[in-house]
């Protein structure tokens, strides 16, 4: 896998190489290492402040060598040429807040295991996050991380803008910003330490939103460089005097890495390490979430897709190597890949030459270190937390909802007054919570129907359809939607509770409970069904399910539903279901399963004919008799005929090669099928299907004409029993579909 991937960057650099454009290249390159240099140093001053501060050339050349390899394997690696990388500031601060816990334990315990400990807790999270995120992209998983709530990622990096504030602070001054410290910090020594690190960020945050070119930051960086010497010259302060007032970074050793020693591990405190688990789990995740976030911006800025599997791997890589050698958290960066894109250098040398001056400044920059001026990395850090602020808590009033805003703002709160970790499961648990309440409003009813609003796909007769029509409110009809769970299974008992309560309407014999919107159901909805079919038992009412998967049902026998029950039935679809009903209306109404009247005279005489014209009609048809499964039409044949159904059943199916047949429409006595085939011409669009030893009466096409030619009142009463029972059709599917849209 490594040599196929080192393989294709070198196939890319050469293909790159070919058609380069040296000066936009090395603009960018330029421009993005010495941007690069500037915020490493910053996040390694911010890491390795206060009771670390004695080690701020480790801390700087572990940054500096982190941005070396983060730029360079990102460059070469990534799924898109041009992607820049970088060493993060989220991670980063993150990382402050743990080595700076780590920091208060041990001057209590065991001081001289300080820098050994830090060193490799800083290392051991950088590996296991290259780990991590190399196994993400590996396993395919990058798109889990659109499952995370985003008022939740807002909250985070709202956090680490606070997390960014307070720590610039403490680069800049003798303390950190806290309300206890707040008298300190208004002393007029620190007050000079601080302020001109406010007053470069305010610069930085106001100034790139007034100049919209990406160059804005590096010009900008230097020119406040420039300006802060010129205030030295101005106030007749040399540089000796500056450093010693704190002014400067100062002489920071020649000595600024080393590769990472194993003997490290045995000197460092374990048990403080694993004391910080929870913190680096936190650190890992924002790994994530800031990667792949950062990943999907970008691919808009460049307009470019980008694979995020693969960025996840190329992350993972880099993140492992940066760990080996004990440096920090980096990937891919939004900003740099902006400013890369701008300057028209889009290629992987940009950010390889970028990788280059911060290994060189590794190397050979330690005197001009010195001279960096502390009111710019802590104004830098400063301008980060501000521009993290800005975006999450003003412009978050209205990207968010009301409810998701105070979701931030709790986030923000809770990471200022405790910890990241807590503030990170506050956020994840209040909006578990949210999406529970939420959830639970939603409607658990696709539709609430009874018998009168929708009627199974049997045709009967019209004495029997008018009955069914009459006592449908017998059956009462719930389709259910969704995962049914504990938020939302009480409703389903209460509206059952409700409707056999109802005085105003007729008493329910039959409760349907349609499960075909169901997704699936926990064990409080279980439960739900069980106390529902108790109330069903008690009134003496039949709980009919249908559309039930295997898994519902699996999880109904679990809750002591037993579906085995005389007063429990189950079918597979909603039609079947409907149709027992009306067959168990039509029997305690003491009318058997096949409809009446039985005779042909009769059914007839019930669409409305009279005994002279049932016996002319009867001269035109002949009878068909068929066994249980034989074809009374077959799909495709041409329209030649229709029948009458004097006894038995058949149904309308839609046959396919490919699957099992699909009924349309069962039809029983009284009834006529194949008519508007024969009317229209056209060949037939279903098979008809017998149910059950079926007596029909055929009507030929030519019988048909003969009728209309010879018998023109005959023909006249005859068209109008189809045109009636085809706007019955109609009107008991408009009928349907009215209650559906309800």
């Amino acid at each position: 896998m490594a040599s196929t991937v080192l393989t294709r960057a070198a196939a890319s650099f050469r293909k790159e190489m070919s058609s380069i454009s040296l000066l936009p290249v090395l603009t960018a390159g330029g421009l993005i290492g010495f941007t690069e240099a500037i915020i490493v140093i910053s996040f390694g001053s911010l890491i390795f402040s206060g009771g670390l501060s004695p080690y701020l050339s480790q801390g700087i050349g572990l940054a500096l060598m982190s941005g070396f390899v983060i730029l360079t394997l990102t460059a070469l690696f990534s799924s898109a040429r041009g992607v820049i990388g970088s060493v993060q500031d989220s991670t980063s601060v993150l990382m402050a807040v743990i080595t700076a816990s780590l920091v208060g334990s041990m001057t209590v315990s065991n001081s001289t295991n300080i820098l050994p400990t830090v060193l490799v807790t800083i290392a051991l999270t950088t590996l296991l996050s290259g780990l991590f995120l190399l196994g993400t992209g590996v396993f395919k998983l990058g798109e889990l991380v659109r499952y995370i709530p985003y008022p939740v990622v807002g909250g985070f990096i709202a956090g680490t803008g606070w997390l960014l504030v307070q720590g610039s602070i403490g680069t800049m001054a003798d303390y950190t910003l806290t309300i206890a410290n707040i008298p300190n910090l208004l002393q007029p020594e620190q007050v000079l330490l601080w302020l001109p690190g406010v007053l470069i960020a305010l610069v930085l945050f106001f100034g790139l939103r007034l100049i919209k070119t990406s160059l804005a930051m590096p010009v900008l960086l230097a020119l406040l460089f420039g300006v802060f010497y010129l205030g030295l010259l101005v106030s007749g302060t040399s540089t000796e005097q500056a450093k010693d007032m704190g002014l400067l970074l100062g002489q920071v050793g020649q000595a600024q890495w080393q590769p990472f020693n194993p003997s490290l591990f045995a000197a460092a405190d374990w048990n403080v390490i694993f004391g910080q688990a929870g913190n680096i789990a936190a650190v890992i995740a924002i790994a994530l979430i800031g990667l792949l976030l950062n990943a999907s911006s970008i691919e808009l800025a460049i307009k470019k897709d980008v694979d995020f599997n693969r960025e996840l791997r190329s992350a993972g890589i880099a993140n492992v190597l940066s760990g080996f050698f004990g440096g920090l958290i980096g990937y891919q960066a939004l900003s740099l890949t902006s400013l890369s894109n701008r300057v028209r250098a889009r290629g992987r040398l940009p950010g390889i030459i970028a990788g280059l001056i911060c290994g060189t400044l590794l190397l050979v920059g330690a005197a001009w270190l010195a001279f960096i001026p502390m009111a710019l990395l802590g104004g830098l850090l400063l301008f980060l937390g501000l521009d993290f602020l800005y975006d999450w808590v003003i412009k978050g009033w209205s990207r968010f909802s009301r409810v998701e805003y105070a979701v931030v703002i709790l986030i923000l709160v809770v990471i200022a007054t405790t910890n990241f970790l807590i503030g990170v499961g506050v956020g994840l648990l209040t909006m578990t919570a949210m999406f529970v309440v939420s959830y639970s409003r939603t409607n658990v009813f696709h539709h609430r129907l009874s018998g009168a609003d929708i009627q199974s796909n049997v045709l009967r007769a019209p004495s029997y359809r008018r009955l069914l029509l009459e006592d449908g409110e017998q059956t009462y009809i719930l389709e259910l939607q969704g995962f049914l769970f504990f938020g939302t299974a009480n409703a389903l008992f209460e509206q059952i509770r409700a409707r056999l309560k109802d005085g105003q309407r007729v008493p329910v014999r039959f409760i349907i409970l349609d499960f075909r919107h169901v997704t699936g159901l926990d064990s409080s909805a279980a439960i739900s069904f069980t106390k529902a079919r108790q109330l069903a038992e008690e009134h003496d009412i039949t709980l009919v399910l249908t559309g039930t998967s295997d898994e519902v049902l699996k999880r109904l026998a679990a809750s002591d539903f037993n579906a085995e029950r005389a007063r429990v039935r189950i079918f597979s679809t909603l039609d079947l279901g409907l149709e027992w009903c009306e067959d168990q209306i039509l029997q305690l109404k003491g009318f058997a399963q096949d409809p009446i009247p039985t005779t042909r005279c009769a059914q007839l005489a019930d669409n409305g004919f009279n005994e002279e014209l049932i016996n002319r009609l009867l001269e035109y048809m002949e009878p068909v008799e068929i066994k249980e499964g034989e074809h009374l039409i077959h799909q495709g044949d041409p329209a030649e005929d229709m029948y009458y159904i004097e006894t038995g059943r058949v149904s309308v199916v839609l046959e396919s090669e490919e699957g099992q047949p699909v009924r349309l429409r069962t039809l029983s006595s009284g009834t006529t099928v194949g008519e508007l085939g024969l009317y229209l011409g056209s060949p037939r669009t279903a098979s008809v299907i017998a149910d059950e030893p079926t007596l029909a009466f055929r009507l030929t096409k030519a019988a048909l004409q003969e009728m209309n030619r010879v018998d023109t009142g005959l023909a006249s009463a005859f068209h109008e029993m189809i045109t009636r029972q085809l706007a019955e059709r109609l009107a008991m599917t408009s009928l349907s579909l009215e209650a559906l849209l309800k």
